[in-house]
């Protein structure tokens, strides 16, 4: 979907007119932290653009405080942008994590892949929570593969890879190699698939 020239990780020039598309906040908001990941694997510099569209979409959608998912998920995005602009509004205080201590594996394997915009090189109370459930969430990768889940297959794969607890026994790296091969046209899966494999490589 980029129109070509300039930067093409400048993603409000690239896909939008206008910062303040209501399309293209709701988007921001649905991809959260990696609106920014550019900056946040590669260190490239970010466009004014992209903190506008990032900042509108997190005043646009605040969070439903009783959903883990949304509560999170905006946290990471402010948090982004908090460091970003260091000068600007304090830092909100992390979201508690507890509930990723309990539930089966089937349930933690589903909020893990939800909340996979945070399994980043930002630290979070999420990676070691990540960490003391690697065999559920490696179960979790495993039975995703099998279903042809391929989004949260590389969703899960990028927690293993940010937290580096794949037992390995797994293969996680050839998994996610299939994983990209065969769910390359869904960029949802491709966008975790790519996190993943930066992430195992240590990047940032």
């Amino acid at each position: 979907m980029h129109n070509g020239g300039g930067n093409p990780f400048d993603l409000s020039a690239s896909l939008f007119t206008h910062a303040d598309d209501p399309v293209a906040l709701a988007a921001a908001r649905v991809l959260g932290a990696d609106v920014l990941a550019p900056w946040a694997f590669l260190g490239m510099p970010v466009s004014q653009g992209d903190l506008a569209l990032a900042g509108g979409a997190a005043r646009a959608f605040p969070p439903d405080t009783s959903s883990v998912p949304s509560t999170w998920t905006h946290w990471g995005l402010t948090a982004v942008l908090h460091r970003l602009r260091p000068g600007g509004a304090p830092a909100a205080v992390e979201p508690e994590a507890a509930w990723a201590a309990d539930g089966t594996w089937q349930q933690i394997t589903h909020r893990f892949a939800q909340l996979a915009s945070l399994a980043s090189p930002m630290a979070t109370a999420l990676l070691p929570a990540a960490t003391a459930r690697a065999d559920d969430l490696s179960r979790g990768f495993v039975r995703a593969v099998r279903r042809q889940d391929w989004v949260q297959a590389a969703a899960v794969g990028r927690w293993l890879a940010a937290a580096g607890c794949a037992p390995e026994s797994l293969g996680l790296t050839a998994g996610l190699a299939m994983v990209a091969q065969v769910g390359a046209d869904d960029a949802r899966a491709a966008l975790h698939v790519r996190a993943a494999q930066a992430l195992a490589r240590g990047e940032r």
